[in-house]
């Protein structure tokens, strides 16, 4: 009997199948987290993944303080205390600190979207200006290491190039000569607006265009000008004349005066189209970038007297600065408060608004100012190309 059981088990234990394999685990399409199916629409809402990823995406930081000059550029400036020395004349005399550099050259939602979705109003900064800012530092390693190499490398030259621009056009008095432009391009064409309003105005609406727009949208022109913004910044016609241009780092030795550098760094002189135009951007206390349209302007740097190399490129960061200039310490303090606060020449936005300005005019009234609207991408077009 025992020998009959132990034979008819082992034929048992022979003809069974073996077990199933294990099914192995997908991707699933929605969270991308290994599962052994993946899951379905109706599953979505209680996965615990997707929970925690719908959360995440709705805690995406929307940043507040919005810089518009960038901290991996001040931090070039950073003493071993991690600071920079911020000089301002919120007064009639220089008023001096050290700063980091995350507390100084920003706004706080600088280029916030109005009048959109709290989830989206931030969109700007985060998925422009930041991104810009983060591909400029990596170019800036690049240029730093070997300004040569960088020509070959089309993707990191277009990020300084593009970052180059943004220094003309992302700070805050260029956001608001902008604002201006536009207000002005549609003022122009309010006149024509009115009468298509009360052509096709409904007994319920207000009785005028612009209290229609006061209340079904009030934020039109804030929205507007960011909507532009980015395409002003992203300009393909500058894009390529910088990336043709002669690019070069020129080094001073440590005895020579440090380079300082602005909330309006970038200096451009004459215009693109022109053999003779040259860019420079302090990117350290003794180094400084310089774009130029030929080899003997570019010669004109490299052999210049440390000394007065730094003093000029000194004097046009500064006289040009809105409200703050940057130094290593404050050695420069004097000659910072001579200039600082005094006579500022235009920025490129500003120049733009007061040319329009006088081109539409009313006859007979040279410069003072009308409103006019072209379009929307025609603020800019014309003098993003020849900026003084």
């Amino acid at each position: 009997m025992s020998a009959g059981f132990d034979a008819a088990h082992e034929s048992a234990a022979v003809s069974k199948p073996p077990p199933a394999s294990r099914p192995r685990a997908v991707v699933c399409d929605f969270c991308g987290h290994p599962y052994l199916r993946p899951c379905t629409a109706e599953t979505e809402a209680s996965c615990p993944n997707m929970i925690a990823k719908r959360q995440a995406e709705a805690g995406e930081q929307q940043s507040i303080r919005h810089h518009y000059i960038p901290q991996f550029y001040s931090r070039r400036w950073a003493g071993d205390d991690d600071r920079i020395c911020e000089f301002s004349r919120p007064y009639k005399k220089i008023h001096r600190r050290r700063v980091y550099p995350k507390q100084t050259g920003f706004q706080d939602m600088l280029y916030e979207k109005k009048g959109v979705p709290k989830s989206i109003a931030q969109q700007v900064e985060d998925k422009f200006m930041s991104p810009v800012d983060n591909f400029a530092a990596k170019a800036l390693d690049i240029i730093e290491a070997d300004v040569d190499k960088i020509k070959n490398d089309a993707e990191q030259q277009s990020a300084w190039s593009l970052f180059l621009i943004t220094l003309m056009t992302r700070m805050p008095e260029d956001l608001a000569a902008l604002t201006e432009i536009l207000e002005d391009d549609w003022n122009r064409d309010l006149p024509l607006h009115k009468q298509k309003y009360v052509a096709n105005r409904k007994p319920d609406d207000p009785e005028t265009i612009e209290e229609f727009i006061e209340k079904k949208d009030p934020d039109h022109i804030g929205r507007w000008v960011m909507n532009v913004a980015p395409e002003l910044m992203d300009h393909e016609g500058i894009g390529q004349a910088l990336n043709g241009m002669r690019w070069s780092v020129v080094h001073t030795p440590d005895d020579a005066p440090p380079f300082l550098s602005s909330d309006r760094p970038l200096y451009m002189c004459k215009t693109f189209s022109e053999s003779g135009c040259y860019l420079t951007l302090p990117i350290g206390p003794h180094r400084l970038f310089v774009a130029t349209n030929n080899q003997e302007t570019e010669r004109t740097f490299k052999d210049r007297p440390p000394k007065d190399l730094v003093r000029e490129t000194n004097f046009q960061v500064v006289k040009q600065a809105v409200k703050y200039v940057y130094g290593v310490d404050d050695s420069e303090r004097e000659f910072i408060d001579k200039l600082i606060s005094s006579d500022r020449p235009p920025s490129l936005l500003e120049r733009l608004r007061d040319r329009r300005r006088q081109k539409y005019a009313p006859a007979g009234k040279p410069g003072e100012a009308t409103r006019s609207r072209p379009s929307p991408n025609a603020a800019g077009t014309a003098p993003e190309t020849t900026a003084r």
